[in-house]
């Protein structure tokens, strides 16, 4: 995994990355450390909040894995960053979200070269 964030990785706590494919935790001498667990959002989630001891955490990912936080109401905000172009058939983010929009106050702020800037906040 040192060729995908290095020897020393930036994040100084812990990391739950969720995989088809478990295996044992990575630990860092700076306190990051990364552990792959193959359970739902919800209770990945849990296990994030756990170890953040009542601190926010942070969900990172693709558009597939932000789908199911948020199919299962785990975000209370989103920041999308837009970009405008499509690569291959793309993933559809918003697929079973229909009334999302309802949960959320929403603000778009554009940036040069057509980046667009969406908060999502309950």
């Amino acid at each position: 995994m040192e060729w995908l964030v290095g020897r020393c990785p930036p994040f100084l706590t812990p990391v739950f990355i969720l995989t088809r494919y478990p295996r044992e935790t990575l630990k860092f001498t700076n306190g990051t450390s990364f552990h792959f667990v193959d359970t739902a959002p919800g209770d990945a989630l849990r296990m994030a909040q756990e170890a953040a001891g009542g601190l926010d955490v942070r969900i990172d990912g693709g558009p597939s894995t932000v789908n199911e936080f948020l199919r299962a109401d785990l975000i209370d905000f989103l920041h999308l960053a837009i970009v405008p172009m499509l690569v291959g058939s793309g993933v559809q983010i918003w697929d079973q979200l229909l009334g999302m929009e309802d949960r959320f106050e929403t603000e778009s702020i554009g940036t040069g070269g057509g980046l667009t800037h969406q908060l999502w906040n309950r």
